[in-house]
């Protein structure tokens, strides 16, 4: 399923858009979930990392599409963002905030059908590939590739990123049955992403960005073994 949401201030506007995206899954037998927003604010304030595919309207009230893109872009630096305007001059300013492209009012349908087909070829690239990290309000989504490891203590998870540090709840247990299998502990504390690992030494395993962590005794066997089956799958 290919979830939408729809940030457009004009009813007859966002009909338009909701009616020409159903008639593209049904002729490319896609299915769709779409959610449709009157304004910015109300969106941002119900959103939790949860859409593949945001069309923002740049001239809304209260909030403008563009300020509404800088705010979603930093909780979800991955969904994809599509700008609807009747200003061309303004849709260039949509690259800074990593938007995948524009389309100008009255919207034809030619042109939102070429720019679905676009974005569910970058969706399905991505499959499988991220995961969303919540902790009361505030939701983010995080590449699986960007995460360094995983640490547990008191039931506070920390995800270890490229992009920085973010914080939860949880049980490590259930976050390892969630992830793939390049990913292993190497004790009770910690789950490593076996592509950052750079080098095992001794009792340490020395990750990408410079972490040292330690390796228990019960876990450095099937730790090994399973760093042995990563890299002999590269």
């Amino acid at each position: 399923m290919i979830k939408t949401a729809i940030v457009e201030d004009e009813k007859d506007a966002a009909d338009t858009l909701n009616a020409y995206i159903g008639r593209w899954a049904d002729e490319n037998g896609e299915t769709l979930g779409v959610k449709i927003y009157d304004n910015a604010v109300t969106f941002l304030t119900d959103y939790r990392a949860d859409a593949d595919i945001v069309f923002l309207d740049i001239e809304m009230p209260m909030l403008d599409g563009m300020s509404a893109a800088e705010k979603l872009r930093e909780t979800d630096p991955y969904v994809i963002i599509v700008f609807v305007t009747n200003m061309k001059q303004y849709a260039i300013r949509g690259y800074s905030v990593g938007a995948l492209d524009f389309i100008v009012k009255p919207v034809s349908y030619a042109a939102l059908s070429s720019l679905m087909t676009k974005a569910r070829k970058l969706i399905s690239s991505r499959g499988g590939s991220e995961i969303t990290v919540g902790s009361g309000s505030a939701v983010r989504r995080v590449p699986l590739s960007r995460i360094l490891y995983v640490e547990v203590s008191r039931h506070r998870l920390t995800y270890h990123t490229e992009d920085g540090d973010f914080e939860t709840w949880g049980n490590l247990g259930d976050i390892e049955a969630e992830l793939p299998d390049s990913f292993s502990r190497c004790n009770s504390c910690y789950l490593v992403s076996l592509e950052h690992v750079k080098a095992v030494e001794g009792d340490d395993v020395l990750l990408a960005g410079g972490a040292r962590l330690r390796i228990s005794h019960l876990k450095k066997k099937n730790f090994l073994a399973d760093l042995a089956r990563y890299l002999g799958r590269r």
